[in-house]
């Protein structure tokens, strides 16, 4: 019986029935299925959203598995959106799992968002996350950045036209003097896990946090109340 699945979730007080079957009806897009994304899915998957899109088109690559839950070495080489959704498809059967190995580009990131719910960040990089917000706005789609480096990870939940958009606050954003972004193994799944809370909020029609910053090694938590920026060009009034 499906409810009894998640008779434990059901249980908490914000959640309820209600909230159970609200989830069971919705579509969630995540683009990128590294750290962040793989971690996202997992999560998501076992508390029971309707439908996950996964999108991403690189391969898993022996650095990948220090952070992630769900590879394996043998799946070194092999595509990461098409391995997620054969194993979580595995886990919940209730869910449909969709793994789509593509590069999000300006060309193609219309046609693979327009039908979601919520939109969710497991990317590495500013200009993607730019993207995202970019259309995410013009398409009133909701969706959830999220980024870490070295042991700091931020997560904020973006309403259209409601709260500050990534444009307001990519400024405050730390970039990496290396090639490759320091990170803590174990931050990734801890980001995720406040990625995926603020998806659910979202989801049951409440109101996120704000931008949250969390300091696993320091055990550090802030939340800032992050304005809109009435000249951004992207959220801010024309």
């Amino acid at each position: 019986m499906v409810i009894n699945r998640y008779r434990r979730q059901i249980l908490v007080k914000q959640f309820g029935q209600k909230g159970q079957k609200q989830l069971a009806s919705k579509h969630v897009i995540i683009i990128g299925a590294g750290g962040l994304g793989s971690n996202s899915a997992n999560l998501l998957i076992r508390i029971g959203i309707g439908y996950i899109d996964i999108i991403d088109y690189d391969t898993i690559d022996k650095t990948n598995l220090h952070r992630t839950s769900v590879f394996s070495e043998q799946d070194v080489g092999k595509f990461k959106a098409l391995i997620l959704q054969e194993r979580l498809q595995l886990v919940n059967t209730n869910v449909k799992v969709n793994g789509i190995n593509q590069k999000v580009t300006s060309k193609n990131i219309d046609s693979l968002v327009h039908d979601a719910d919520v939109i969710i960040d497991g990317t590495d990089n500013i200009p993607l996350r730019l993207l995202i917000n970019e259309r995410a706005i013009k398409h009133k789609i909701p969706w959830v950045y999220a980024g870490v480096f070295e042991t700091v990870g931020m997560v904020m939940a973006i309403l259209p036209k409601k709260t500050a958009c990534f444009h307001c606050i990519t400024p405050k954003i730390p970039v990496s003097k290396t090639q490759e972004t320091p990170v803590l193994g174990s931050l990734p799944a801890t980001i995720a896990a406040i990625q995926c809370n603020e998806t659910i909020k979202i989801l049951l029609g409440k109101q996120p946090a704000g931008l949250l910053i969390y300091d696993v090694w320091n055990q550090r938590f802030d939340i800032l109340d992050v304005k809109r920026n009435p000249c951004c060009p992207i959220c801010g009034k024309k």
